[in-house]
């Protein structure tokens, strides 16, 4: 019989197998993973971004903690992640920028290093961009509905890195280190897990296979409530996580300049982009779409739109024509867009480490070791701030609601 199971074989389950193992987890651990490869899911097709810019305290710290993590990663495993901090760069208008300014305090006391930029100092760090609009028509300005940028907020330690090489070196280190502890399967699919009398007894996979444990971490993000639906429980126990695709679009660069090392940057509706070699990674977070499974990526959506902005900010950029696409999956926590990490108040020995609704990533070294905390310790430690984001906190109403959510 196995002690513990952890479903999911992406990063975040990756975090959580190592943390434990470090920590001196003495039991037997096993990780399951749907795919015929480990994170090939949400991990390998997310954005890769690194931002420790949040709203909430708590994501400052968790994200601070995973940058600094990820940023002795090729040292703490030898082996190179492609983490780069070229920054990340928020732009905003006259309307916002006052609340931006009056907020960088608490970047400051949180440990967030931030440098406030000018319109003149944005069109020099993106070559091409056009903080103003006057080269506009106005009945562009009018359909797009965008104003002039007057400032920006620059994220002095925010990176990129390759995460599907995160995630598995995590997995290979650990059967590495500690091979009579650890088990890897591939192509086995939970359907569900297997709780009597409000105690985790084991799960069941598709095939009908019955494994037996003491203790499950749920790390499988979009599909997460749908394996607790699965599971029989009472409807008020399931968890407000719901899958939503996001698109990502890789493009030809603009014609305006050198941009392979350029920040991340957000300009105007959400619109994204960041380096990928001798190309972009585009995005933008459709807000009219449905939750689902569906990951079907719209090329229409970058051409009649996305690219758009990016033509009405940036000279040349009619030239960033689609060379791929795809779209994963956002576990989306309806109520307040943050993770939910912890023991399930109703069902006992069930971690949570799910719901990172697109920060799971920027997250993972963080969850990894507070879940770990959480089950050696009974709280999360290194970072107690992460004992609010518990399944109770749903529940009373108590939510920690993060606006800076792209």
């Amino acid at each position: 019989m196995n002690d513990l199971v952890i479903i999911g074989g992406g990063i975040i389950g990756g975090a959580s197998l190592y943390y434990l193992l470090e920590k001196g987890y003495d039991g037997n651990i096993l990780v399951l993973e749907a795919n015929d490869a480990l994170a090939q899911k949400a991990t390998s097709l997310s954005a890769g971004g690194m931002r420790n810019i949040w709203s909430t305290t708590v994501n400052m710290k968790m994200t601070t903690y995973s940058i600094n993590h990820f940023s002795e990663f090729k040292e703490r495993f030898g082996v190179s992640i492609g983490f780069e901090q070229n920054g990340y760069l928020f732009t905003y208008y006259e309307n916002e920028w006052k609340d931006i300014v009056n907020f960088k305090p608490r970047w400051d006391e949180a440990g967030v290093e931030t440098a406030l930029v000018s319109p003149e100092e944005i069109e020099e760090i993106i070559p091409g961009l056009r903080a103003s609009l006057d080269h506009l028509d106005s009945d562009i300005l009018e359909m797009l509905s965008i104003s002039p940028i007057v400032g920006g907020i620059f994220g002095k330690s925010c990176a990129i890195l390759n995460t599907t090489t995160a995630a598995t070196t995590y997995f290979e280190y650990s059967t590495d280190k500690y091979p009579e502890k650890v088990q890897v399967r591939l192509n086995t699919e939970v359907d569900k897990i297997i709780i009597k009398g409000g105690k985790v007894k084991g799960v069941l996979t598709k095939e009908g296979e019955m494994i037996g444990c003491e203790k499950v971490i749920l790390a499988s993000g979009a599909w997460s409530a749908e394996i607790l639906k699965r599971s029989e429980i009472p409807e008020d126990q399931n968890i407000p996580v719901v899958p939503v695709k996001r698109m990502l679009f890789v493009v030809s660069q603009p014609k305006s300049g050198n941009y392979e090392k350029i920040p991340l940057t957000i300009i105007d509706n959400g619109v994204y982009f960041r380096p990928e070699a001798e190309n972009l990674i585009v995005g933008r977070a459709d807000e009219n779409q449905a939750p689902g499974f569906d990951t079907e990526p719209d090329r229409s959506y970058y051409e009649d739109y996305v690219n758009l902005y990016l033509q009405a900010r940036i000279e040349g950029a009619e030239y960033c024509r689609i060379q791929n696409m795809w779209g994963g999956l956002y576990a989306i926590n309806t109520e307040d867009h943050n993770a939910l990490i912890g023991e399930h108040p109703d069902i006992e020995n069930l971690y949570l480490n799910t719901g990172f609704s697109g920060h799971g990533i920027m997250e993972a070294p963080a969850a990894g070791l507070s879940i770990a905390e959480i089950i050696a310790d009974g709280e999360v430690r290194t970072i107690p701030e992460v004992n609010m984001l518990n399944f109770e906190r749903i529940r009373k109403g108590e939510l920690v609601k993060e606006t800076i959510v792209i």
